[in-house]
């Protein structure tokens, strides 16, 4: 009897020690692709229409606008111009107040599991994208679109009134930001029976996307110069600038793959899984009209006798001011984001301990 049990005894002890030495974690660095990003919905919020300004008469009124390059502002540009009958209407800046097109990007970094069971572990994984440079190329056809019918349409106008030494031009320019983006997540892993030589396993979670960096920037200045009659000197100044920014927003994981062991301590993984979660995307404008008068010249104004009209004026001491004269903006926000889903493919090399 003693014997049996000194034998029981001792393949107990051996067990142990078998037992002990099954893996139970799991380190895993990758590598890989954002292969894809969408967004849907967002709102896009304008300025709303300016206050009205004193004109000669209500059958002729006007509104105060901050820019004649987005909005409300060529909104009524081009309603004075079609009331003339010209050709030149401007493109409204408002094409390019959303997210600007992402494009693919790497993405590397590590994953934590714990196995809890032979099919299931608990997983913490961090990784992050090369930087992604947001500006693209419709962006930059929006703005030239912008600035060049901006001197087309501001030129036909003129050209239809008693205006001489007229001047009108505009610049503009996009810069690509610099983004990156880190992913904080916790999953569950279930693993199933074997597929020849690779093991497929689903994976179920959530975590915190945390953006960082700069993102894209859109800069554009019209000017124009006249003179009424030769007498009243005009000059307006337009400028706006277009910000892109990112944030931290909560992301849902769900995707799969397949792992191949090589030895009982290192193998490979193929993962693809999606991201979904609120779009963190924001895009503020700055507005700053001015209008310049030189020193000594002669106070005036002009308006344009349509419904609606356009007046300009170098002087508020006339008691008419330019249409021109909206209260500048300052990171207004014109499009907060919907919902964006990322699909990221990687492939990994995995110790167990």
């Amino acid at each position: 009897m003693r014997l049996v049990a000194g034998m029981a005894l001792c393949a107990w002890l051996l067990a142990v020690p078998a037992a002990a030495q099954e893996p139970r974690w799991e380190v895993e660095a990758y590598g890989g692709l954002v292969a894809a990003q969408a967004a849907s919905g967002g709102t896009r919020s304008l300025p709303p229409a300016g206050p009205p300004i004193v004109t000669s008469s209500p059958i002729f009124p006007s509104r105060a606008v901050p820019s004649w390059l987005f909005g409300d502002g060529a909104s009524l540009l081009n309603s004075v111009n079609a009331e003339f009958g010209l050709a030149g209407r401007i493109v409204p800046l408002d094409a390019a107040l959303l997210r600007p097109g992402v494009p693919h990007a790497g993405s590397f970094g590590v994953r934590v599991r714990r196995n809890t069971s032979p099919h299931w572990a608990m997983e913490f994984g961090v990784d992050t994208t090369s930087n992604l440079a947001e500006a693209d190329e419709a962006l930059g056809a929006a703005v030239e679109s912008t600035r060049s019918s901006f001197e087309s349409a501001f030129a036909g106008l003129l050209a239809s009134g008693p205006f001489a030494s007229v001047l009108v031009r505009a610049n503009g320019s996009t810069a690509a930001g610099s983004l990156r983006e880190t992913t904080l997540t916790f999953a569950l892993n279930r693993r199933f029976g074997p597929w020849g030589a690779f093991a497929p396993y689903a994976t179920l979670g959530g975590g915190a996307a945390i953006g960082s960096g700069t993102g894209s920037s859109v800069a554009l200045a019209a000017q124009y110069r006249f003179t009424v009659l030769g007498v009243v000197p005009i000059g307006e100044d337009d400028t706006v600038a277009v910000r892109y920014r990112s944030g931290t927003a909560f992301v849902a994981v769900a995707g799969g793959g397949v792992e191949h062991g090589f030895s009982d301590r290192w193998g490979l993984r193929i993962d693809a899984r999606v991201l979904i979660g609120p779009d963190p995307a924001r895009v503020e404008v700055d507005a700053s009209p001015t209008f310049v008068r030189a020193s000594g010249a002669a106070s005036g104004f002009v308006e344009s006798f349509t419904n609606p009209a356009i007046q300009f004026s170098n002087d508020p001491a006339t008691g008419r001011v330019s249409s021109l004269s909206g209260a500048p903006l300052s990171g207004f926000e014109v499009f907060n984001g919907g919902t964006r889903a990322r699909t990221q493919i990687t492939v990994g090399v995995t110790r167990r301990f």
